[in-house]
């Protein structure tokens, strides 16, 4: 009976050591992701009014750009995106549409779609929501204007594989 305690309490060990190893790894890998979005929600906390960050993405179409949403003092919602060497753009989210009210006219539009993804971002110097979608056996890219929900004309097929 002792030999079976002794083979359970070492598998209990190693079974925690390999969890505790997962968990480091894990942490490991997503460091430079978390300091990038730290970094972005500083960044448009200095440049702006922005006092609170709430959500962070990171759109890469023609170049790179952060997207911040949160509050300013007053307790506004509002979105800034951050594109390196450029002013950051604010717009107040009353202004434009937010990421429930996009996806409800992309429910409306877009009927029978799987989204993948949907996040802010920048096409042709205009800001967007950049929605990637699976229709059938054909992923998508397409965008819909920040502004208005109205989605622009330009539809990117990905090939399949």
């Amino acid at each position: 009976m002792r030999k079976r305690t002794q083979w359970i309490l070492l598998s209990i060990v190693i079974l925690l050591i390999v969890l505790l190893g997962l968990h480091r790894f894990y942490l490991y890998i997503h460091e430079d992701t978390w300091r990038a979005e730290r970094a972005a929600i500083q960044q448009a906390k200095q440049e702006t009014d922005l006092v609170r960050g709430d959500e962070v993405w990171k759109s890469i179409w023609d170049e790179v750009t952060w997207v911040v949403q949160g509050e300013d003092e007053s307790g506004r919602k509002m979105m800034v995106w951050l594109r390196e060497g450029q002013d950051p753009e604010v717009r107040l989210l009353s202004e434009g549409k937010s990421e429930s009210q996009i996806r409800a006219i992309i429910k409306q539009s877009l009927p029978g779609i799987r989204v993948v993804r949907l996040l802010p971002g920048i096409y042709n110097n205009q800001l967007v929501w950049q929605l990637f979608y699976k229709q059938k056996d054909h992923h998508y890219y397409r965008f819909f204007s920040f502004t208005t929900g109205e989605p622009l004309p330009e539809v990117f097929t990905l090939p399949n594989r």
